[in-house]
Formats: structure tokens, C-alpha cells, sequence
């Protein structure tokens, strides 16, 4: 599968995790963990290579997670101008962290990467597997 494909696919999934983690904040570190390892294991199976799965499944992991912990920082814009002076301390503090949850599903995608790509390896293509139908007998 193509490179760019595959980081997309992984990049949408981390923005939907990264969301997750915000959102439902008392699971957040279960989204991070569940995120980081199947958006590793799914960039290792796509791919099919371990150079490329590794640096593919980190970066799109890490911009994921942080690109949606940043939408929830500008959806939460309004409420924290309404604070006086620890708004924008806030947001920054929130900033940091989803940086960190990135980091963070980018070593756990780490981790699922090689196992997608051994299992991506160890099944067969579709030209490979046997056909469920007989082919006719020729006469």
C-alpha cells in the first residue's frame, strides 16, 4: 500500500483517539494505549516493512494525538477566555499535555508496529491462497 495512504489512515485514527482521550477524560490513558497500539499494528500490517511502519506509525500517532488534543484546546477557547488570568495558562498546560499523550501513543505505536508487520508478513496474498472452487475438468 501506498506511504501516504497509510499515514493518512493512521493520522485520522490518532485525531479520532486523540479526541477519545480528551473527551472521556477518566479513560484517557486507555485511549492512548488502545490508540497507540492499533494505529502501530495497523501501519505494520498495511505496510508490511519494518523501517517504514516504525517512523509512519510514530509520526502518525504523535500529530493524531496532538492535532486532537489542539481541537479540543480551540473548542474549549471560549470557556477558558472566561477565566481571568489562568485561561491561557490552561490552555498551554493542555497544550503540553497532548503533546505528551503523543509522544506517548507514538511508543506505544512503536510497539504495535513490528507485530503488525509479522503478522502482515505471515498471511498470504490473495493470488497466493488456494481457490474455494474447483476449476471445471477440462475434457
Amino acid at each position: 500500500m501506498k506511504l501516504g495512504v497509510v499515514w493518512l489512515i493512521g493520522f485520522a485514527l490518532g485525531v479520532v483517539f486523540g479526541l477519545l482521550t480528551f473527551i472521556g477524560a477518566g479513560l484517557g490513558v486507555y485511549w492512548i494505549l488502545i490508540g497507540g497500539l492499533v494505529i502501530g499494528f495497523l501501519t505494520g500490517f498495511l505496510l508490511k516493512q519494518m523501517g517504514k511502519s516504525l517512523g509512519f506509525g510514530f509520526l502518525s500517532a504523535f500529530l493524531g494525538f496532538t492535532v486532537g488534543g489542539i481541537i479540543v484546546v480551540v473548542a474549549l477557547a471560549p470557556f477558558l477566555t472566561a477565566i481571568p488570568f489562568l485561561g491561557g495558562f490552561l490552555g498551554i498546560l493542555i497544550v503540553i499535555v497532548a503533546v505528551v499523550f503523543g509522544i506517548g501513543a507514538g511508543i506505544l505505536a512503536l510497539i504495535g508496529a513490528p507485530i503488525g508487520v509479522l503478522v502482515g508478513k505471515r498471511m498470504a496474498s490473495a493470488a497466493q491462497q488456494p481457490s474455494a472452487i474447483a476449476p471445471p475438468p477440462s475434457m
